[in-house]
């Protein structure tokens, strides 16, 4: 079986995959990742690391449409060359913008869930706990009415009139 030289290898991404291997088992000097992911996602902390992958995600959007644009202009994928010069074109500011995106991102996509969330918290705070309280309050009267009652019938019972009592308060002549 005759191996395919490397040249035929590096037309289009999984071509440039494997020129990417046989590089390093050659000893060429190329790092094997992208120079940019170290510069977006840093391990400061969690939510730091969150928005450094965002934006590197942005970063391999927009890199995915630049080589798009560039094969559909060159009816070529780019070589690596054109490659490194892309991703060295990515300045401190670039990436700065990038990592705001993300921020921003964050931020918008925070808000929306806690909106949501807010929403189904009052509707159910506002509809469960209404009509529990308004069962609570009837309760709470019809047991005091109850009570109210049994302490007539009791002192009825044993000789006091009660009605009697509250005539002479009101009509003290």
């Amino acid at each position: 079986m005759q191996a395919k030289d490397s040249s035929s290898l590096s037309d289009g991404p999984q071509g440039r995959l494997m020129t990417d291997q046989s590089d390093q088992q050659s000893g060429n000097p190329t790092a094997p990742f992208d120079p940019v992911f170290p510069r977006l996602v840093k391990a400061d902390s969690r939510g730091e690391k969150l928005l450094g992958f965002i934006a590197y995600g942005l970063y391999q959007d927009a890199k995915r449409e630049w080589i798009s644009d560039f094969q559909a202009r060159e009816k070529r994928y780019p070589s690596e060359d054109e490659l490194r010069f892309y991703e060295r074109s990515w300045t401190a500011s670039r990436l700065e913008a990038l990592e705001n995106t993300a921020a921003q991102l964050v931020a918008a996509y925070t808000d929306s869930v806690v909106t949501q969330a807010e929403k189904q918290i009052l509707r159910s705070a506002l509809m469960g706990s209404y009509w529990r309280s308004v069962l609570r309050w009837t309760g709470g009267a019809l047991l005091y009415t109850l009570l109210l009652i049994a302490i007539a019938i009791a002192l009825s019972k044993s000789g006091i009139n009660l009605i009697a009592m509250l005539d002479k308060i009101i009509n003290p002549h």
